[in-house]
């Protein structure tokens, strides 16, 4: 938060799971006083899974007067300006503040072209921290292959992301069990192209309905081939 007559310049920042009880913003909030404008500006920022009482802002907020300018940034709400995108960067794992991307998040080479490249000399990621793209024996752009990625956050209270990548094109399930193997909710079945995906569930069965805290198995089949990862779900 800041305060006064300035501009706040964000640049290569990962702002994630703040929550506030007050209309201020979910993640930055700048506040001008004395007739200045206090805003914010900047590139190349994660913006993600912030809450605010009162507010539909999942970013910030401006009081005071003043605009906001976001640029090259992720953030789970459509933001203006050039080179925003709204999908999941796909943390390695956040539940231990592991904040790295993971590979194909959608942060990486996303960053400003104008910016200073990351130290492996590819174009900016998005966020503090870079993904390296040397790899494993050099291997810059490894081909995709059909793989569950760790769910973020996990356990969840609220939404869990749930990142896959394909090989191919092909038609994709992604269903919801509970520990007693009964389905409870079928997150998707649809065709998709080969590459990087990232679903999303909200904790809710087919009803429309809230379950209880427990654990939760997510399956997903491609191909004639299944995956299963473990779901944590916490909070009645």
């Amino acid at each position: 938060m800041a305060q006064g007559n300035c501009n706040v310049i964000l640049n290569n920042n990962t702002i994630v799971f703040n929550s506030t009880q007050r209309t201020v913003g979910g993640g930055i909030c700048t506040h001008g006083w004395s007739g200045g404008a206090a805003t914010f500006s900047g590139v190349n920022n994660i913006i993600y899974f912030n809450t605010c009482n009162g507010s539909d802002s999942q970013y910030g907020a401006v009081f005071g007067g003043g605009a906001t300018s976001l640029e090259y940034s992720c953030c789970s709400q459509e933001l203006t300006g050039t080179g925003n995108i709204t999908s999941d960067p796909m943390f390695v794992n956040a539940t231990i503040d592991d904040y790295h991307l993971q590979y194909g998040s959608p942060c990486i080479n996303a960053g400003d072209p104008a910016s200073p490249p990351d130290p492996d000399g590819t174009r900016a990621d998005m966020g503090a921290l870079y993904y390296d793209q040397t790899g494993i024996g050099g291997a810059v752009n490894p081909a995709p292959v059909f793989e569950m990625y760790p769910a973020s956050p996990n356990p969840f209270s609220s939404i869990v992301n749930i990142p896959f990548s394909l090989p191919d094109d092909g038609n994709v399930k992604i269903t919801i069990f509970d520990i007693a193997g009964r389905e409870v909710f079928t997150i998707t079945d649809e065709y998709l192209t080969s590459g990087f995906h990232s679903e999303v569930w909200d904790g809710r069965n087919s009803a429309g309905q809230r379950p209880r805290s427990g654990v939760y198995f997510c399956r997903c089949e491609f191909d004639g081939a299944v995956l299963t990862k473990q779901l944590i779900l916490i909070g009645d």
